[in-house]
């Protein structure tokens, strides 16, 4: 018998909503009459443009999460794939 992945929904939903906003906000139409949440705060303050790459990388750190789920990987080999992870961060920060 095959075994159905498991999608959190949410999740799915999350991501979804988040890259709509990323075109939205890289794409606005006129560049000249821009909607003020479009916009990034100039420096003190908050506008839902600036939240969009910080829900972005929650959803990468929830995405790992569930993907390093010790029911999908062996004991044995989780020390190496978190080297491995480590030194591919690594390796683009670079």
């Amino acid at each position: 018998m095959t075994e159905t992945k498991q999608r959190l929904l949410s999740l799915d939903f999350f991501r979804g909503l988040t890259v709509a906003a990323m075109i939205l906000v890289n794409n606005p139409g006129s560049w000249g009459h821009i909607y003020a949440p479009l916009e990034h705060a100039e420096w003190n303050g908050c506008t839902p443009t600036d939240l969009i790459f910080p829900f972005f990388l929650w959803i990468v750190g929830v995405s790992i999460a569930f993907a390093m789920s010790s029911s999908k990987i062996d004991p044995a080999i989780h020390k190496k794939t978190i080297i491995k992870a480590i030194k591919r961060g690594l390796y683009f920060t670079y």
